[in-house]
């Protein structure tokens, strides 16, 4: 055979293993979709797993609209107007919405147990948020199908979802916002959140110290003045980053319907998330980003997934950028077998699957889709493409051998957490 046909076969080879992917994901996004009606209010959308995950999670959801909008807009932005439907007043949209009460188990109440939830009356969200992807996922509908119209009907609402974050989450007025707890972070049990830099925490002093940011806001019945008094909320990089990715969507498609003044206001708060990060988080040492934690905004130094992340940033100056790329495909560190760990391999807090009395704490060292998502999107718009690649690249593998799963081994590839899960669809999206 020919060189020229060998080409043209091996590229309708992966033309088609990318078609097969993406009716594969599809079919997960189907076979987990659920239709609820709860307090008059009705959503159709995919949970993350059938079993450990059976309401809808905030980026979860904004993950699944940007598969579904490969193939259907409008099941996409059912997606999100589940979430839109939850919206409150104030713009605030829950990280959680508890679609079906009869799946709120004792652990689970308690686990997810917020200030609109008693022992005799089931929460029906929580008063948590969730990494702010959401205008990525609306853009990508819009990009899809929707168009102009369809901006126009959510524009409003995703306006007063940001001017939320904007006014309520960012105390000290630096253009950075804060979380509460590792919750709000997607993040849960993620050692950055091991303040002060503690290494060897074994046993229970790790579920106690990963616990305890919660306490405050829930004696405080989520008031945020009063928990922004207090000195265990975290400015967390990854959050952050998307909050600044999330600024420059919103600012074009305020552009799209000709809303100058918003458009400039989402393109300044933009620009300033990133100046904050620059001037706030950046490791001089090593050019890795860091959380900032309590009123005196202490530097953590875990390295973790989030300190990549301001890879994302469309307007990260080259140097930090080629900083953060040589710290991720460095093979001691980000660039195993099947990169990116959640924890760099160097760190003592690095581990292949963490467990505690039986439960998985997550986010401990395995890869997630989600966050390879993200940092193969940001590496491509830098015009590190090989590097893109080969992200995308080795998730689809995942994927092929092992299916969709919440997260992978980044050593060998085996899969770690629950089958079957929403988000890993995430890799038919990849470069």
């Amino acid at each position: 055979m020919r060189l020229g046909k060998r080409l043209r076969v091996a590229v309708a080879d992966r033309q088609e293993a990318r078609r097969a992917l993406d009716r594969r994901a599809r079919a997960l996004l189907l076979e987990n979709t659920r239709r609820r009606e709860l307090a008059g209010r009705r959503g159709r959308f995919s949970v993350p797993s059938a079993g450990h995950y059976p309401f809808q999670w905030f980026w979860d959801s904004c993950f699944h609209a940007i598969v579904w909008s490969r193939s259907d807009w409008r099941r996409a932005a059912d997606e999100l107007d589940a979430l839109f439907a939850w919206q409150r007043p104030d713009g605030f949209i829950p990280h959680v919405v508890f679609w079906d009460q009869r799946r709120i188990s004792l652990w689970k109440w308690w686990h997810y147990m917020e200030s609109v939830g008693t022992p005799r009356h089931k929460p029906r969200t929580t008063e948590q948020m969730q990494p702010p992807v959401l205008a990525l996922a609306v853009e990508r509908v819009a990009e899809a199908g929707g168009g102009a119209e369809y901006v126009r009907r959510v524009l409003p609402q995703l306006e007063a979802y940001h001017e939320h974050l904007a006014a309520e989450r960012d105390p000290d007025g630096d253009g950075l916002i804060s979380v509460l707890s590792q919750f709000e972070t997607g993040l849960d049990f993620s050692p950055v959140w091991q303040a002060g830099g503690e290494r060897a925490l074994k046993g229970p002093l790790v579920f106690a110290r990963l616990r305890r940011p919660q306490v405050p806001a829930r004696l405080h019945r989520y008031d945020l003045e009063r928990v922004f008094r207090g000195d265990l909320h975290q400015e967390s990089v990854l959050v952050n980053a998307i909050y600044g990715k999330a600024l420059r969507a919103l600012a074009r498609l305020a552009r799209l319907l000709d809303e100058t003044e918003l458009a400039a206001r989402a393109a300044e708060r933009a620009a300033r998330v990133t100046e904050a990060l620059l001037a706030k988080c950046a490791d001089p040492r090593d050019g890795l980003f860091h959380d900032l934690v309590g009123r005196e905004e202490r530097r953590t130094s875990v390295k973790t997934i989030s300190a990549l992340m301001p890879l994302i940033l469309e307007d990260l100056p080259r140097e930090a950028a080629d900083r953060l790329v040589a710290s991720l495909t460095d093979a001691r560190r980000f660039w195993p077998a099947y990169p990116v760990p959640s924890v760099a391999l160097d760190e003592p807090t690095f581990s292949r699957d963490s467990r505690l009395w039986g439960i998985r704490l997550i986010w401990r060292g395995p890869l997630s889709m989600s966050t390879n998502w993200l940092l193969a999107q940001g590496l491509a718009e830098h015009g590190y493409a090989d590097e893109a690649r080969t992200i995308g690249n080795r998730s689809r593998e995942l994927v092929a051998r092992h299916g969709f799963n919440e997260f992978y081994d980044p050593l060998d590839g085996s899969p770690v957490g629950e089958p079957s899960f929403g988000w890993a669809t995430l890799a038919a999206d990849m470069p």
